[in-house]
């Protein structure tokens, strides 16, 4: 007896619309970014890229919403469980410690440059930046894009990825080529973190966790040990 496999749902045109918010979009500001600052990082550049975030979210959530018509549980969004906060805090710490051990291991180097300038920005800022990256990049990438992704091509592992190649490649404008393997790494952790409790909560928390470490955290760490 042959049992026939799942048919591919294919992709609405809403849907197109959504992962070109979702995956396409995210590249075009530092394009702008570009003619207007040039190389040169500035607060006003972060204030822009993170308005532009926003935005993009908004968007993308209203075609889920009114073009889509499906609910926000299908790009993983669930109700609070009084384990979603410490698990998304665990898997956050969990995740930094791997990756940097990982990191290590392989010899390979951050943009020390790039966060040295981030961590020097207002704890106000940085917190901002935490917030928008762990809601923004959660949402789009492992919430919408892999979940319409893993519909259309029947198959889960092949949309993992796809975003991960997408968001390892959407941060080439800001740390560069050749520090990319970190970002490669802690897009992996994510989304097997993902793929493991469909809960994009947990992930909006994980992700907030890991960049809290390095953005709040690490500054407040080194400050007292300089004194």
């Amino acid at each position: 007896m042959v049992v026939a496999s799942a048919p591919r749902q294919g992709i609405s045109r809403a849907t197109l619309v959504g992962l070109f918010l979702a995956l396409i979009v995210p590249f075009l500001p530092p394009i702008v970014d570009s003619v207007f600052y040039g190389a040169e990082q500035t607060s006003a550049r972060i204030e822009w890229g993170i308005a532009v975030h926003w935005v993009n979210l908004a968007a993308l959530m209203a075609v889920v919403i009114l073009a889509e018509r499906q609910s926000l549980v299908s790009i993983g969004l669930r109700s609070l469980r009084w384990w979603t906060i410490p698990l998304g805090l665990l898997a956050g710490v969990v995740i930094t410690a791997l990756s940097g051990v990982l990191v290590r291991a392989l010899g390979v180097s951050s943009d020390q440059h790039f966060a040295a300038f981030l961590q020097s920005l207002p704890f106000s800022a940085r917190l901002l930046l935490v917030v928008t990256a762990g809601v923004f990049e959660e949402t789009l990438y492992r919430g919408y894009a892999l979940e319409r992704l893993a519909s259309a091509f029947n198959s889960k592992w092949v949309a993992a990825a796809v975003t991960v190649a997408f968001f390892t490649l959407g941060h080439v404008p800001a740390v560069g080529l050749a520090h990319l393997l970190p970002i490669f790494i802690v897009s992996l952790f994510v989304t097997l973190l993902y793929l493991w409790r469909r809960d994009l909560m947990v992930n909006v928390v994980a992700h907030a966790t890991i960049d809290g470490v390095g953005l709040l955290l690490a500054p407040i760490l080194a400050h007292h040990g300089a004194v």
